[in-house]
């Protein structure tokens, strides 16, 4: 598969990879719950195989994925983007564009199962292909809830750096829970949490998630143009969600239920997530899943360089046309 070169990457993003997605796209949204209305994008492919469903991370937009998109979509797979609440175009429950609130992490796992159920099946082509899941970090995450919880929805899911164990930065997870759960008990909830900030617009790649500058660098330009794109900031309440989500993806009981097959990713260099989740996740679920760990890759393996992307494409495709 030809990747976009790196050198001249955000004149082939603009020139070629979103005029192609353009001329393929439907746009719309859902209601999971009255008033919440979630935003999507659907992307035909000339001679489909299957049907992709992709769900972005924590403070992305599926905007972000859109490389990813491009690649699903020529190698023959229908695209489907759900961009997840609290994020984006999607319901917001606060005013403040830069703060993630959410308040019950069981709300994003229930809205990409009736996203399956009320948007994806209900194409007149839904039946004729097989349907597949792309999912990145909190996207993983929810991911893997999903597939424990309606393991119906996917035959085959690949799980990119998803979230199965926060990264604390040295705290014990327990003492960050115990945080956590005091500033909700105080009705601080939807305080910031401990050092975040809002969006600064300020490049910082050293401390990002890629280990590709032009890829860092278009995703930027696109954040400081579009206040859409500049969520950063994690609520006290949805960290309070996230430690919940890790935990109960990764119990033996809930991992015994996934009926698909899942490919995970792990980057080598991952200061987002920790590995332990992930190895956990892999282990519990036994054959249906095997781990591909990619030692050079940042958080964001999906916007690495292209040495370590063709490897990530080699498999992937493997694994979904195999």
């Amino acid at each position: 598969m030809e990747l976009l070169g790196e050198k001249n990457y955000q004149k082939l993003m603009d020139s070629i990879v979103i005029p192609f997605l353009d001329t393929r796209k439907k746009a719309g949204t859902f209601e999971p719950v009255k008033g919440q209305k979630l935003y999507y994008e659907h992307f035909r492919a000339d001679e489909p195989v299957g049907i992709v469903v992709m769900l972005h991370g924590f403070s992305e937009a599926i905007d972000k994925l859109k490389e990813t998109a491009y690649y699903f979509v020529r190698e023959g797979f229908h695209v489907w983007m759900l961009q997840q609440r609290e994020h984006g175009r999607s319901f917001r429950s606060t005013d403040d564009p830069a703060l993630i609130h959410i308040v019950n992490y069981e709300d994003l796992v229930r809205d990409l199962h009736l996203f399956v159920e009320t948007v994806v099946k209900k194409n007149p082509e839904a039946s004729r292909f097989p349907r597949y899941l792309f999912a990145h970090s909190m996207g993983g995450g929810v991911s893997s809830r999903c597939l424990e919880e309606y393991p119906d929805d996917f035959e085959k899911a690949v799980l990119s750096s998803p979230m199965l164990e926060l990264n604390t930065g040295g705290t014990p997870v327990w003492a960050a829970a115990a945080y956590s759960n005091l500033m909700r008990l105080l009705g601080r909830g939807k305080a910031y949490m401990p050092g975040s900030a809002p969006f600064s617009g300020k490049e910082d790649f050293a401390n990002s998630a890629s280990n590709c500058r032009e890829r860092y660098l278009y995703w930027l330009s696109r954040q400081r143009k579009h206040p859409e794109f500049q969520m950063c900031v994690s609520a006290i309440a949805t960290g309070i969600q996230f430690l919940r989500l890790t935990r109960e993806a990764t119990l033996p009981e809930n991992c015994a239920k996934v009926k698909a097959q899942v490919l995970l990713f792990q980057a080598g260099h991952d200061t987002f997530v920790s590995p332990g989740g992930q190895d956990t996740f892999i282990r519990q679920i036994g054959k249906k899943g095997r781990i591909v760990r990619m030692p050079d890759a940042k958080h964001e393996i999906y916007l690495s360089k292209n040495e370590d992307l063709r490897r990530y494409w080699e498999e992937i495709l493997a694994f979904l046309k195999g």
